[in-house]
């Protein structure tokens, strides 16, 4: 930084860095855009006609986005005046970053741009370096776009909204002086006007570009009122540094010429703070574009295509294949490794279409582009086996509830109803099955069904419940002929395997189940007696016995 007595003092300064800038950088502009018309000129006269005409399509370029991030250093010089002495500066601002985007729509678009660079003022006066000080400058621009081409050329016109920060000083105790400067950006929002104008060479690309900022508002602290204008124009060349399908990458060397001026008013309308500056960027991005070049009309493509099984990716030799293309069907047969190639196509569309025994068939599409061999893979699946379901829903036949648990047998597989009643059986060759159904306290179940290919059938059966047994009691006494005495006899029954002795009382009592029986009663002294005895299920039945004496 350096401080003079005098506004007069800075101004010759200023315009001495300004105009050999400002020369060099028209001189720049002009040769990229006299090398465009060159290069022009002399691929048409080398083909003996104009250039061929590119196929038209829906987006003229093929280029769908494009992003760029930059990083460079600025030259910056400039000056101010004010009600203090005034103050010019210059030197090399580092840290200068900026990122760019496009989206492009055919031939319309929107154009994206954020750049920020640190700004630092010292005092180099008497060899020193102190810090005056220092803050950050913000550039932000959104804009619609459009492009036309023109033959190798292609214009791009920009206009839209853009916010500027801009240095200006005030002084350190609030005034407008800079006796004490401290940094004090100004504000510029305004409609700015752009245009970029572009030449591919092959995998280099030169572009130039100047943009024209229109002033709605500018802020300066401390003024009342303000104004600002100025302009940038740059250039820069792109080299193609790899490309991954549709995604290019490239870097750009480029450089920018920038040029602000801002001017802030008191009520009365003098001027408070007159402020000039001129930048010269150099960068270096990394660039990205998303696209896909336009074939030349009248050149012509090939298919390259691949038959594989889509679960072991093994390729299918023996499949049959047709492509159409152009309208035409073409039936092929892949060779040893499932592959086929067809050439001498033209551009458009195609579509694939394969299938082989035991696969489902598939068919698949694609573009032929012109100058190349669009590879495409068709998988083939297998076809899923034959094959059928039954789901069977047991209930009880009287009271219709559902049944879990129920053991149901189809052939070798024995599956439990749920909790819903229902047992399901994937997977069972179309066709007549039996089934048997088994559950503790019902009856044995028995069922037939039909399997059906490819659906499931619904069975329903029902299940009887068992009935309970309750046994029956015989009771009784024995007694004597002769006065009725009561005899401790034995009773024997043999079909129930039931031994038994009367008491002391000649009582006794046994259970069985409901049946007809033969009892057998004997004593010491008595004749021995066998009766025969029916009863039922919970029956209660009384049984006397009189014994004679021998």
């Amino acid at each position: 930084m350096k401080v003079f007595a005098s506004v007069h003092d800075a101004l010759p300064i200023i315009g001495r860095t300004v105009r050999p800038m400002l020369s060099s950088m028209r001189r720049a502009l002009i040769g990229c855009v006299t090398l465009a018309a060159i290069s022009a000129f002399a691929q048409a006269e080398v083909a003996g006609n104009p250039p061929p005409p590119v196929a038209s399509e829906s987006k003229p370029i093929g280029e769908y986005w494009a992003a760029r991030l930059r990083y460079g250093i600025a030259y910056r010089s400039g000056g101010q005046q004010d009600s203090g002495p005034g103050l010019t500066y210059s030197g090399v601002t580092p840290n200068d970053l900026a990122l760019l985007g496009w989206a492009w729509l055919g031939y319309a678009g929107a154009h994206v741009q954020v750049q920020r660079e640190g700004f630092a003022l010292f005092d180099n006066q008497g060899g020193g370096s102190a810090s005056v000080t220092n803050g950050g400058l913000l550039r932000f621009a959104i804009q619609a776009a459009g492009r036309l081409p023109l033959g190798p050329l292609r214009l791009e016109p920009y206009v839209g909204y853009a916010f500027h920060q801009l240095p200006t000083f005030r002084g350190g105790d609030g005034t407008g002086s800079t006796l004490t400067p401290a940094f004090g950006a100004a504000t510029r929002h305004g409609l700015l006007v752009a245009a970029r104008l572009l030449l591919e060479l092959g995998p280099v690309a030169i572009e130039a570009r100047g943009e024209v900022p229109i002033a709605l508002a500018t802020q300066v602290p401390g003024a009342a009122r303000a104004a600002s204008n100025g302009y940038a124009v740059g250039g820069g060349v792109r080299v193609q540094v790899a490309n991954l399908g549709k995604l290019h990458v490239g870097a750009l060397l480029d450089g920018q010429y920038v040029v602000d001026n801002v001017v802030g008013k008191d009520m009365s309308g003098a001027d408070v703070v007159a402020s000039q500056q001129s930048v010269v960027r150099g960068g270096l991005s990394l660039d990205l574009q998303w696209r896909e070049l336009p074939p030349v009309a009248g050149a012509l493509g090939g298919i390259i295509v691949r038959v594989l099984d889509v679960d072991t990716n093994q390729p299918l030799p023996g499949a049959d294949v047709t492509v159409t293309a152009g309208g035409e069907e073409r039936p092929l047969t892949p060779d040893a490794n499932g592959a086929l190639a067809l050439r001498g196509l033209s551009p458009g569309p195609f579509s694939v279409r394969a299938s082989a025994d035991g696969y489902l068939p598939f068919e698949s599409a694609g573009a032929v582009s012109a100058g190349s061999d669009v590879p495409i893979e068709v998988k083939l699946k297998r076809e899923p086996p034959r094959v059928g379901a039954i789901a069977v829903a047991v209930k009880e036949i009287e009271s219709q509830k559902v049944l879990a648990g129920v053991s149901v047998t189809v052939g070798d597989s024995t599956v439990k109803t749920n909790d819903k009643g229902v047992a399901r059986f994937e997977g069972l060759k179309p066709g007549p099955v039996s089934m048997t159904l088994e559950l503790p306290g019902y009856q044995k179940g028995e069922e037939a069904a039909s399997v059906v290919a490819s659906k499931t059938t619904d069975v329903a059966v029902t299940l009887v419940p068992v009935k309970k047994k309750i046994p029956a009691t015989i009771t009784g006494a024995v007694r004597s002929t002769k006065g009725g005495t009561a005899i401790a006899a034995e009773l024997e029954v043999p079909q129930a395997k039931i031994k038994t002795r009367a008491d002391e009382k000649g009582a006794f009592s046994f259970r069985v189940d409901a049946g007809t029986y033969t009892v057998k009663i004997s004593a010491p002294g008595y004749i021995t007696q066998t009766k025969d005895v029916t009863v039922k299920d919970g029956d209660q039945a009384i049984f006397n016995v009189d014994l004679y004496p021998k």
